[in-house]
């Protein structure tokens, strides 16, 4: 499974789809340049977001740290960026 990643300044963007309220978590696959992911997390105060990089994080070996949602926090569509070390 390829990650698609648009190399920017600060480091690299993922473009993302989450489904939230899903009985499994996990990556569910990639459509060209989106990544879809389930979360079990609820869109409440920020749980799914936190969950989502959580998972994010464990897939690609990168600390929580080094990610931010840039982009659609409050949308299933979202843009995530992982800062260069």
């Amino acid at each position: 499974m390829e990650i698609p990643l648009i190399k920017d300044k600060d480091g690299y963007i993922l473009k993302v789809s989450v489904k939230t309220g899903s009985k499994k978590a996990g990556i569910e696959g990639i459509d060209e340049d989106i990544i879809r992911i389930r979360v079990r997390s609820q869109p409440h105060d920020g749980a799914a977001n936190i969950e989502l990089l959580e998972i994010l994080s464990e897939f690609l070996k990168e600390p929580k740290s080094k990610m931010e949602i840039i982009k659609g926090l409050t949308s299933k569509n979202k843009f995530i960026r992982i800062k260069r070390k």
